[in-house]
């Protein structure tokens, strides 16, 4: 193999990418692992029947560790949010909070029903059990991440 040139950046080269692919598969293989064992997670925890101990169990195991990991997690420096802005939010997710509960508390009416009402005939599936899971530790992981 001749030796690069001085002015000849092929050695410098091939040697940063045999670096940087030796260090890009041990994080590649970590991400694959981590969505395997979602994936393995989410298959087991959609066999528990809604409702059940054996479901609530299932949502624990996960659920524990993540809320741990977000409490413990130091969030990096952000630009303060406005007051507007906070204003904005709080006030929509309280109107969602008091539109779900109005309706939960309410007479049960066909025409306006809560999300759990609309989201019982997927979620009473195994797949579509298996992809409420996955939504649930996916959002949960995202969370988390921030």
């Amino acid at each position: 193999m001749p030796l690069p040139r001085s002015g000849d950046n092929a050695g410098v080269d091939s040697a940063r990418q045999a670096a940087e692919g030796g260090q890009r598969r041990p994080v590649r293989r970590r991400g694959a692992a981590a969505v395997a064992a979602v994936l393995a997670y989410a298959l087991v925890a959609a066999v528990c029947r809604p409702l059940t101990g054996a479901a609530l169990g299932a949502v624990l195991v996960a659920g524990v560790p993540l809320c741990w990991v977000g409490v413990r997690h130091r969030p990096r420096r952000a630009k303060p949010v406005g007051n507007r802005s906070a204003a904005l939010w709080l006030g929509l997710g309280g109107l969602a909070a008091a539109f779900e509960l109005g309706v939960r508390l309410g007479p049960d009416d066909a025409a306006h029903p809560t999300l759990s009402t609309l989201g019982d005939p997927v979620l009473n599936t195994y797949p579509g059990r298996v992809l409420g899971y996955l939504l649930w530790i996916g959002a949960g992981l995202w969370l988390a991440s921030r």
